[in-house]
């Protein structure tokens, strides 16, 4: 009984008698999201986006570039730095991570090649990679998963050692026959406009930006003192981040999560409404 109102919905009749109708304005939003490379999925999701006032970024691959670069390999126990990055190179080439292309790519750089002489390889979502080599059980991945949950030993002071040394990198542990064998440190730089992107998005009316990541404290404490998010976690679990999201929603706020990695993918399916960054994983998108 309104012209007006009437105007504003397109009706789309499709050959099977069904009626789908939308605003013309949420259409266009729709298409002008497309011309800059954003799929929407629906009308209620930009209307969820418009109402939230939390958003929650992971860390690598969207506050960063998602492409690290090896800083530096350093060998322990007897063995030579080269062979600490040729076999992290031969267990990361088969995932296609960020992390493992780095590694695979500064193997390739320096000319070392790799003959696979490990077993089957099985990937711990959020923590690491594990084999056996000659009958040696391998690992490769974060601190919490080849120290406190394999049980490799490391001293305290060794570990101030290798934090020392990070200075904002994410360091990677490689070990073998329960002693380790390597640390890798991986540089993951901000991407150059993160500062004034969140401050948009406080401007926009987001009132808590909040940042989720696996890495170790240290790292994340420095990329998060950068960015100048709110507040952030790290040394999280795929788990761990979709309790944090229900946390938040539990307590009232509406959450917009960011991410673009497997271990992303849970709290991504809980929050208010999800952004996967388009060069992500296939199950986060």
């Amino acid at each position: 009984r309104n012209v007006t109102k009437t105007l504003s919905v397109l009706m789309v009749d499709f050959s099977c008698a069904l009626k789908m109708a939308m605003p013309i304005s949420v259409l266009y939003a729709i298409h002008e999201a497309g011309t800059h490379h954003i799929t929407v999925k629906g009308g209620k999701f930009l209307e969820a986006v418009a109402d939230a006032d939390t958003i929650v970024f992971d860390k690598t691959g969207t506050l960063t570039q998602a492409v690290p670069s090896v800083r530096e390999v350093v060998a322990y126990n007897n063995w030579e730095r080269d062979e600490v990055l040729r076999l992290a190179a031969c267990l990361e080439e088969h995932f296609p991570h960020p992390v493992a292309r780095a590694v695979v790519n500064k193997a390739f750089e320096e000319g070392l090649e790799h003959r696979e002489r490990h077993a089957e390889v099985e990937y711990v979502v959020a923590h690491g990679i594990v084999s056996t080599l000659e009958g040696a059980r391998v690992l490769i991945g974060s601190e919490h998963f080849v120290i406190e949950d394999e049980g490799v030993p490391i001293s305290e002071e060794e570990l101030d050692a290798i934090h020392s040394q990070a200075e904002g990198s994410s360091p990677l542990f490689l070990a073998v026959d329960g002693a380790l064998r390597g640390v890798i440190y991986i540089d993951d730089p901000l991407k150059e406009e993160i500062s004034e992107v969140l401050d948009e998005l406080r401007q926009l009316g987001f009132k808590r930006v909040i940042m989720l990541t696996g890495d170790n404290y240290r790292s994340a404490s420095r990329i998060a003192r950068i960015a100048g998010v709110d507040d952030f976690q790290a040394d999280m679990l795929p788990e761990d981040k979709c309790r944090a999201i229900d946390k938040l929603q539990e307590e009232g706020y509406k959450v917009v999560m960011v991410g673009d990695g497997v271990n992303d993918s849970p709290a991504l399916s809980r929050a208010y409404v999800s952004v996967a960054m388009g060069a992500g994983s296939a199950i986060a998108r």
